[in-house]
C-alpha cells in the first residue's frame, strides 16, 4: 500500500477502526533483489502444472480499491495474453475509488453478484466481517493444490496471522509486514518556511509548519484528514495493537498480561481528539473533512503538506511523491517497527463464495507470485506506453500514459516488481530485513472469532460510523461529544465485545 498509506485516508475507517496501516508485507531473504525478483525461488510453470489436463476457458472478475485508470483495457489485454496461455483464463479488473470501495463491496455481496476475487484488509472491505458473513470461501484445500508458489513464498507467520477459526480465507500480499507509523512532509514547503523536519519526534511537532502553511498558502491543505480520522494511523506510536481491525478492542504493545481496552476510552484517544479539534478550529484541515471520503483529488493536485502514513517503508517516499503529483516528500518515522496481525492482514485478496471458478482464481493469484512479467504489467502497465525503462529493473512513469495505479503492494508479491525511478536498488532486501528484525506484538498470531458477538459488532459499526467522522476530524467539541459516543457504544454492547475478546485472548495465551 503506497503504504497507505494507503489508505488510512480511506473512508473505510469511518466505522471507527483502528487500522494499522496500510500496508504491510514480509518475506524471507531475497536472493535476487537487484533483479526485482521474488523473495524465494519460483516456478513459473507451477500453477499451470497444478491444473493438470486441458482447462476450459473462464473469465475472472477482480474487485479492488484504487483510482480507476484510463487505459486499464490495454493492461487487461496484455495480462490476458499470458493468462490464456498459462491457465486458459481472462481477468476483468474492477478498480473502485478508495472512498467508495467499502460501500460498493457491501452492495456487491448483499446482491449476490457473481465475482471471483476481492481486495480485503483490516481497513477496507473488512476481512473479519466478510468471513463472519460467509462472503469468502476457505482456501485451505485449494492453496496446496493450485498455489504452490504462494505456499512456498508466504512464511508460516503470514498464514497464522490470517487464519480465522483455524482456516485461511484470503491470501496476504507479500510486502512490508512490519508496521512503522509516521508522516510524510512536503520537502520544498518545509524548506520555504525554515521548518526543521529532523526536529519532529511526535506528530504534534509539525504544528509550526501547519501554522505557516495556513497563513501563507491558501491553495494548500496543511494537514490531510478525512472522515476516517487518523488515530488508527498512529496505533504503534501510541503503543497499542488492535485486535480485529474495525472491531473495538486494543492491547498495549508492552502489556504481557494482554488486558483488552476500549480505545475510545483511552487517554491517547482523548489527547488525539483535543489536537484534532484545535487544528480544525485553526483551519489546518479541510472544513469538510468529516464528510470527505476520498483525498486522492487533493493528492494528485499536490495540496496536502503533511500526510499520515500508517506504515513508513523503504522506497515509500517515492511512492508518496508520485501520489502527490510529483511533490517531493520526506518520511518521518514516529515509532519502531512492529509485526502485528493487523499489519499482515492489511492487504489481502479473498475468493468470493459466488465464484464459479475458485480453483482458477487461486491459480491466477499464484501467477502473481511467480510470473514477474504478469505482475509488472498489472503494477506498471506496458513498456513504452505507460512507462519507460531507466535500467533493467527500474521504470519511469509516462505521466500522460493513462496507467499508474501506484499500488504494487495490492497485487500479490511486491518483490516481483520493478523499482520506481528514485527508489534505491536493494529496497526489497531492506524491506525483508525490517520484517525479520521487527519486534513482535504480544498479539501476533491471535485471530479473533467475532461470531459470538456478531450482533453487537453490527450495532457498534452503526454507532462508530455516526460519531468517528465528527470526532476524529475535530469537527465537534470532544468534551461534549466523546462522553455521548462512549455511552452509545456501551448501549450497543461494546463491553460484551471487549469481554469476548478478553476471553478468547486468555484462552489463546493459555494454549501457547
Amino acid at each position: 500500500m503506497q503504504k497507505k498509506t494507503l489508505k488510512t485516508t480511506t473512508a473505510a475507517l469511518a466505522v471507527g477502526l483502528l487500522m494499522t496501516s496500510v500496508l504491510a508485507g514480509c518475506g524471507s531473504k531475497n536472493e535476487n533483489d537487484n533483479n526485482g525478483g521474488n523473495a524465494s525461488p519460483s516456478n513459473a510453470n507451477g500453477t499451470a502444472a497444478a491444473g493438470e489436463g486441458k482447462l476450459d476457458p473462464v473469465e475472472l472478475t477482480w474487485y479492488f480499491d484504487g483510482t480507476p485508470q484510463a487505459d486499464i483495457a490495454s493492461v487487461e489485454e496484455a495480462m490476458n495474453k499470458i493468462l490464456k496461455e498459462k491457465i486458459n483464463a481472462t481477468i476483468h479488473l474492477k478498480a473502485i475509488d478508495w472512498g467508495n470501495y467499502d460501500q460498493k463491496m457491501q452492495l456487491v455481496n448483499a446482491s449476490g453478484e457473481r465475482y471471483d476475487l476481492a481486495f480485503t484488509s483490516s481497513w477496507a472491505n473488512n476481512y473479519y466481517t466478510n468471513v463472519n458473513k460467509g462472503a469468502f470461501i476457505a482456501l485451505d484445500d485449494l492453496l496446496p493444490k493450485y498455489a504452490p508458489n504462494i505456499m512456498k513464498t508466504i512464511p508460516d507467520l503470514g498464514w497464522n496471522a490470517v487464519k480465522v477459526k483455524g482456516s485461511i480465507y484470503a491470501v496476504p500480499n507479500y510486502q512490508i509486514w512490519a508496521s512503522t507509523n509516521g508522516i510524510a512532509i512536503q520537502k520544498d514547503v518545509a524548506a520555504k518556511y525554515g521548518f526543521d523536519i529532523a526536529s519532529v519526534k511526535k506528530f504534534t511537532d509539525i504544528e509550526p509548519l501547519l501554522a505557516s502553511v495556513k497563513a501563507n498558502e491558501p491553495g494548500l491543505v496543511p494537514f490531510e484528514n478525512d472522515k476516517g480520522g487518523r488515530f488508527g494511523s498512529f496505533n504503534v506510536a501510541y503503543g497499542f495493537d488492535s485486535i480485529a481491525g474495525s472491531i473495538p478492542g486494543i492491547v498495549g504493545l508492552q502489556d504481557t498480561s494482554l488486558k483488552v481496552l476500549n480505545q475510545f476510552e483511552t487517554t491517547a484517544y482523548k489527547e488525539y481528539l483535543a489536537t484534532m479539534r484545535d487544528w480544525f478550529q485553526k483551519g489546518y484541515v479541510r472544513k469538510d473533512a468529516a464528510t470527505l471520503s476520498d483525498t486522492s483529488g487533493d493528492r494528485k493536485a499536490g495540496k496536502p503538506v503533511v500526510v499520515t502514513e500508517g506504515n513508513v517503508k523503504p522506497g515509500g517516499e517515492v511512492e508518496m511523491t508520485g501520489a502527490l503529483g510529483g511533490k517531493q516528500v520526506v518520511d518521518v518515522k514516529l515509532s519502531e517497527p512492529y509485526l502485528l496481525t493487523s499489519s499482515i492482514i492489511s492487504t489481502m485478496t479473498g475468493v468470493s463464495k459466488t465464484s464459479k471458478n475458485p480453483e482458477r482464481a487461486v491459480m491466477f493469484l499464484d501467477l502473481l507470485f511467480s510470473d514477474k512479467e504478469l505482475f509488472n504489467i498489472l503494477a506498471h502497465g506496458i513498456e513504452g506506453k505507460h512507462y519507460t525503462k531507466v535500467d533493467e529493473n527500474t521504470v519511469d512513469v509516462i505521466k500522460e500514459g493513462g496507467y499508474d495505479p501506484n499500488t504494487d503492494w495490492e497485487f500479490g508479491n511486491q518483490f516481483n516488481g520493478f523499482y520506481r525511478k528514485g527508489q534505491e536498488p536493494g529496497i526489497w532486501d531492506e524491506t525483508i530485513k525490517i520484517n525479520e528484525t521487527a519486534k513482535a506484538s504480544p498479539l501476533l498470531g491471535f485471530s479473533f472469532d467475532p461470531t459470538p458477538v456478531k450482533t453487537e459488532i453490527a450495532q457498534l459499526s452503526t454507532v462508530t460510523s455516526q460519531y468517528v467522522p465528527l470526532l476524529d476530524t475535530g469537527a465537534v467539541d470532544p468534551d461534549k461529544m466523546l462522553p455521548e459516543f462512549v455511552a452509545k457504544l456501551k448501549t450497543a454492547g461494546v463491553d460484551r465485545v471487549i469481554a469476548e475478546e478478553q476471553k478468547q485472548i486468555d484462552a489463546w495465551k493459555a494454549s501457547k
